[in-house]
């Protein structure tokens, strides 16, 4: 049995492709093809061609996820492989350019990168998932892409309203705090200047939604003494301009959120809704990122994927340095911060561990971070059992962690040092020999609790 590794390296409107045995030698001359019809028609002949002169049992082909410029190639190798013995996989760029860095390979051009990818393939095959099946969330990626852009768009926009407001109607600053309400921006469509302001009339004011007889009273009132330094015509165009943008902005967000919610409910999203803290929009959001749960073999490997885990950076004498990695999309991670918000509001369980690293000296932000991994962990056993959220379950989850973590922690500098025990002579320095006077005080190898006792270690 013989088979091949096919690197192709995907650029805009063309694709570079490699062809190497197992033994990492080059099987056919480097072909370039077009991605068009034609340039489909010909990949397929010279891999026919490929199979009968070599002869192939079996060809494996591997494609890095570059935008979407993959896409037309992936979809066709897929079809491709129901005639032909070829099997396709996605593969993270960044995983084969650290691949590539550990051969020394300096040089990048469109032939060594499908050179490298085809490398990853042979060195890396039992890490890599060939023939995963597309499914109806990722036809979703594009509109959410674009739905994150809206918010985006429209938080620029709302930034540069805010800062022409401060010279130009400084008074409506105060309503702005939490965003720009709408009446706001229906204020200030009609009346975008004090001037302007300070010659209507309360009651025509008052037929905005939500700005009451008394409060538009109030507002002229402040307008006909703001404290304003700018307000010519161009500035009240203007502001008149942002805050119909910005208006339009919310309405199209609003469209495509209910889009969005509607197109991918099913019984993966019904599921999700159960846990406290998601919706239909961010159960959506959620299924766009991980497509299929079958896709991810642990949780940690979910986590892993999209970058919620602790990164921990420790060498010698340094204080440990732990981090949230961040690597993956950070689509995910926005909607898992959103979600973590209101988890810790609704749910007693996560609000708890929430508060448990809050007293551990945690700030908000890290005892999220927290929460969004648990919410993770929860969404992967969710979706692999096909079973509505349990807090209980959870719980004793924890508590059959807890009872063996102390025997871990026990074991862990028993482990390294299995062969040797702390030698006095050895020639460390102060900070190591105050970690190992706190060890063998305590005989808890944990870091947080091996603290550096008070005062210097004795001679």
């Amino acid at each position: 049995m013989r088979q091949a590794f096919l690197g192709i390296d995907v650029s805009k409107g063309y694709g570079d492709f490699m062809l190497l045995d197992d033994s990492f030698e080059l099987l056919a001359k480097p072909v370039q093809f077009d991605d068009t019809p034609k340039g489909h028609q010909a990949l397929a002949d010279w891999l026919a061609r490929c199979i009968q002169t070599y002869p192939l049992t079996r060809i494996y082909a591997g494609v890095e996820s570059t935008g979407g410029f993959e896409n037309n190639w992936h979809a066709m190798l897929i079809e491709l492989g129901r005639s032909l013995p070829i099997q396709i996989a996605r593969l993270n760029p960044s995983v084969v350019k650290d691949a590539a860095k550990a051969t020394l390979s300096t040089q990048v051009t469109d032939p060594i990168s499908a050179h490298n990818i085809a490398h990853y393939l042979i060195r890396y095959g039992d890490q890599v998932t060939y023939g995963q099946p597309e499914t109806r969330y990722r036809s979703f990626r594009n509109l959410d892409t674009h739905l994150r852009l809206l918010i985006r768009q429209r938080s620029q926009l709302i930034n540069q309203l805010k800062q022409l407001l401060y010279s130009c109607f400084p008074e409506l600053q105060r309503f702005c705090k939490q965003g720009m309400p709408n009446w706001v921006l229906q204020l200030l469509i009609r009346y975008p200047t004090p001037q302007k302001l300070s010659r209507a009339h309360a009651h025509t004011v008052a037929k905005i939604p939500y700005i009451t007889l008394e409060k538009a009273e109030d507002l002229i009132g402040k307008a006909t003494q703001s404290v304003a330094s700018q307000g010519g015509y161009s500035d009240g165009y203007l502001i008149t301009s942002l805050a119909r943008e910005i208006r339009n902005k919310q309405k199209r967000i609003t469209i495509h959120k209910q889009k969005l919610a509607t197109e991918c409910e099913g019984a993966e999203t019904q599921l999700l809704q159960t846990i406290s803290g998601i919706a239909s929009y961010s159960a959506s959001c959620i299924m766009i990122q991980i497509e299929d749960i079958r896709r991810f073999a642990s949780p940690a490997k979910l986590a892993g994927y999209f970058g919620v885990f602790p990164k921990v950076k420790e060498s010698g004498d340094k204080p440990p340095v732990v981090r949230m990695s961040k690597k993956g999309r950070a689509a995910m991670r926005a909607t898992l911060y959103m979600c973590a918000n209101n988890a810790v509001l609704a749910d007693p369980h996560l609000k708890s561990i929430y508060h448990r690293h809050r007293t551990k000296g945690k700030s908000h932000k890290q005892a999220l971070g927290v929460i969004m991994h648990k919410l993770l962990r929860i969404i992967w056993g969710v979706l692999t059992s096909g079973t509505p959220y349990d807090p209980q379950i959870d719980k004793n989850n924890q508590e059959n962690n807890a009872s063996t973590s102390g025997q871990s922690r026990q074991n862990q500098i028993a482990s390294k040092r299995r062969h040797q025990k702390f030698d006095e002579d050895a020639p460390i320095s102060r900070i190591a020999t105050t970690k190992r006077k706190a060890y063998q005080q305590s005989q808890v190898s944990s870091a947080e609790q091996a603290r550096d006792p008070v005062g210097r270690p004795d001679d």
